[in-house]
Order: structure tokens, then sequence, then C-alpha cells
């Protein structure tokens, strides 16, 4: 993990007041989840990764779901922007949360690509050069939609041109403003004030605090991104989609470098939130999702889906198995086609076998139900033994009931266990049983079972041909 420079003398403006109406939404732009997470919060948890001295995030459209989304962090301050005037007219709104500070870095809330790197060499390369505003700014292949650095004979900036307002020869420029700034704060809002909206789009452009710069005298420089797909920003679902699978590819990449072997790295989805341990193998197709954790050694798929589970070191999860919610203990086995719903919590070494569904039930160390059974709102000992298709019957029509299983016990095949019931330590279960009261310990338990009868000369019925 790269090590970054703390900034207590800096203050951030993330600018998240757009409604982002080609996404087509009801919910703002910044909230939408890129990896499992939500746009403004990647941007948030880059910039704070810098330490600033506080963070300042314009809201507009929707400001109240953002507010709720984000929560009340110490060093955070909501600003409100009531209109969409444009991005300069956004940050002059932060002039009054914005004090005692050196630098203001500005960026925009729904580039989830950003990296903290990139805005701390933006910061310390705005600081060696002594200037009033910094441009992070990129070459690119297709510049379509960005602000282009336009540059003087000398080949120091003297404007960023808007797509919209530029000739043809100034859209052919490849050098693009990222739309970050670092700009000193003695100097941001005197040319804030000084922004005319005489545009095409009628609006207040922050960077046109580049020429006002400029015209009194102060220093304007630039920063170069080297990785340019950190200023994607998005604001329709194909460009949502774009990033996400940068993000997934960096994801990997990332996961790769600390030891863990994934298998089809195309084929898999592993989220922002997601922790692996070291020698840990994902195999084809996988779906990793929220605040899933899996320990050393472990080894996952293909397809299998875990959904903020937690499995501890050791344990094996075969194709096409899904754990939602719940907690695997070490040296375990999990599938093929096992689902392990909420509230499920395996001990060491305890195996779930093909088409076995665990929910909200505890199954101690070195348990095994392995083939065709549901086990519901169960408390299940050690070493004991489920026979195939057996079922802890937990719901009366009305209210879900316990089923309790001491260690040790043996329950045959096709079993019905009739919630509330006990089943004692070192109890045996005959195959077939229907059990609905307290089963001893020791001996075989078992219910009446029908005579078995032989009818002479009885034949299937056959299909009708017409």
């Amino acid at each position: 993990m790269i090590s970054l420079p703390n900034y207590p003398d800096l203050q951030v403006c993330v600018l998240a007041a757009g409604q982002g109406k080609r996404m087509h939404s009801s919910r703002p732009k910044v909230l939408h989840n890129v990896l499992g997470r939500a746009m403004i919060d990647h941007v948030l948890h880059t910039v704070e990764e810098l330490t600033p001295k506080a963070i300042a995030v314009v809201t507009g459209h929707a400001s109240d779901q953002v507010r709720a989304h984000v929560g009340q962090p110490a060093n955070l301050e909501w600003v409100i922007q009531d209109k969409q005037l444009g991005t300069g007219h956004a940050v002059k709104q932060c002039e009054k949360v914005i004090r005692n500070v050196r630098d203001v870095l500005i960026v925009c809330g729904d580039t989830p690509l950003l990296r903290s790197k990139t805005l701390s060499d933006l910061v310390a390369a705005h600081r060696a050069g002594g200037a009033s505003v910094t441009v992070l700014t990129a070459h690119v292949g297709n510049p379509f939609g960005y602000g282009r650095i336009k540059r003087g004979a000398d080949g120091r900036v003297v404007s960023i041109v808007e797509e919209k307002d530029a000739s043809d020869e100034e859209r052919a420029i490849a050098e693009v403003s990222s739309g970050i700034y670092c700009v000193r704060h003695e100097d941001l809002f005197d040319l804030l004030h000084k922004l005319g909206n005489n545009n095409a789009q009628g609006e207040y452009y922050l960077p046109d605090i580049v020429p006002l710069a400029l015209a009194d005298g102060k220093s304007v420089e630039t920063a170069g991104m080297q990785d340019c797909d950190e200023m994607l920003g998005v604001n329709n679902r194909a460009q949502l989609s774009q990033v996400e699978e940068k993000m997934q590819a960096r994801i990997v990449h990332d996961w790769q470098m600390k030891g863990v072997t994934i298998e089809k790295p195309d084929t898999v989805r592993i989220e922002a939130t997601v922790n692996l341990g070291t020698d840990v193998t994902i195999q084809a197709g996988c779906y990793l999702i929220g605040s899933t954790r899996i320990g050393d050694g472990c080894r996952v798929g293909p397809y299998a889906v875990l959904v903020d589970a937690w499995l501890d070191d050791d344990v094996e999860v075969f194709a096409f198995s899904h754990i939602h919610s719940a907690n695997v203990g070490g040296d375990s086995q999990i599938g093929p086609f096992g689902r392990l719903r909420p509230g499920a919590v395996l001990g060491e070494d305890v195996h779930v076998g093909n088409f076995v569904e665990i929910k909200n039930s505890i199954i101690d160390r070195g348990s095994k139900v392995n083939h065709l059974s549901y086990i519901g709102d169960t408390d299940m000992g050690s070493y004991c033994n489920i026979g195939a298709g057996s079922i802890t019957c937990n719901y009366d029509g009305a209210n879900k009931h316990r089923t309790r299983i001491g260690d040790r016990v043996f329950v045959g095949s096709d079993t019905k266990l009739i919630a509330p019931v006990e089943v004692q330590s070192g109890a045996t279960i005959g195959a077939g049983s229907i059990i609905t009261k307290t089963v001893a310990s020791g001996g075989l338990t078992l219910s009446e079972r029908p005579d078995q009868r032989h009818v002479a000369g009885w034949q299937r019925p056959t299909k009708n041909k017409d």
C-alpha cells in the first residue's frame, strides 16, 4: 500500500449536485453503484486517504437522498446548490465553509476510478510550482466531451475551452482537462466572483478561472495524469458499465499481486468491499459481493455466489453454491449446489453437500448434511450425520420453531423433524421417520411404518395414445 503525505491545510470540494438525467433514474447519479459502492463513496474514500482538514460536498438534486446515504462524518460539510448554474457556481457555494486552509482541491463526485496517489501528486505539483491554479490534465485519443487545454506559443496554458464552445481547430486538441483542480484558497473565491456566463450553456464554468487568473497576473500550471481512465465520469448506464469493467480489472490485478489465483478473470465479479486472504483460488464465473471475507487457502467456485459471506481458512466451496450472510468455519466444504441462507453459522470441518439448504441454523464441528436436505432454525451439535432428504419442519403456517439436535446424532434418510422438537445427544433416528416428540439418547427411534405388501398382477398405467 502506498503511503501518502497528510494534508491538514487542504480542503476538498466534491461536486455532486448533478441530476444525471441521462441515467433515467429516480436516484441521484452519484448514488449509483460501481462494484458494490456508490460513486460518491468511491470518491469520498479516495479523498479521505489524503487526510485533508475537511471535505465539502456540494449537492443539489435529491440532496436529501445523498445526505442520508453518506451520513455525517465529523470532517464533512454539506453545501446546497439550489440552482444548477454550472461548476463554477457550485464551488462558489462553498465560500462560507472553506476557511483557514492553504489550498482547495476540487473533484467530481462521478469519477469513481480516481486514485488518491494521483490527487496527492497534483497537490504536490501545485505547491512545488507555486501556482495559483493547477489543472490535472491528460492526453487522450478521443477528446470528445472534455474541455480542451489551449496553450500559447510559449507552451503555457491560456484557457480551457468547453466542447460546445470550441472551434473545429480547438476540438482537435488532444490534451484535455480532467475537471480536477487545485487552487490557492486566497485566490479561489476572488476568481469565482468574477466569472461570467457568456457561453453556449449560459452557465458559470469553473475552467474560466484559468484566463481570469492569468489576467490578474497569477500563475496557472498543469499536472499530467498517468492513467487517463481515472478521469472517466459517468453520465449514462453505458458509461457506468464501462467504468465498472475498468475498476473490475484493477481489483482483479490488485488481488493477483497479493497472492490470489483468479481463473478466467474476465468472468468473475469481485466487488470493491470484498476481502481475500493469501493462496485463495477463485474459479470461473464466481460472484463475490458486499462485505464478503474469504480466509487463507480457500477455494471458491466455479460459478459460486457469495454475498456478505464469511469464510474461515481452508474452506472449499464447490460449483454453483450460494452463500448469503452466513459464516463458515475452517476446513469446511460446501456444495456443489449448496445454499447457505442468512443466519447460517457453521463450525470447523462441517460438510454441506449437494442441494442442501441451511437457514438461520448453527451447525457445530464435524457435522455433515450431505444430500438433498433442508435444515432451518436449528441448533445442531458436533459430529452429527443427517441423511439424505431430511427436513426440519420449522414453520407451522404462522410461526417459526426451532429444532435442537445434540452431539453425535445420526438421522436416517427422509426423516421429518416437526419443530419444536429436541433430539438428544447420541440418538439414532431410523429412515423415513416423522419425529414430533423428544428423541432420547441412545438406542434407535423410528416412527411406525406400514406393512409392506405385494399386489400380484398389478400393471403400470400407460399413456393415452389418442
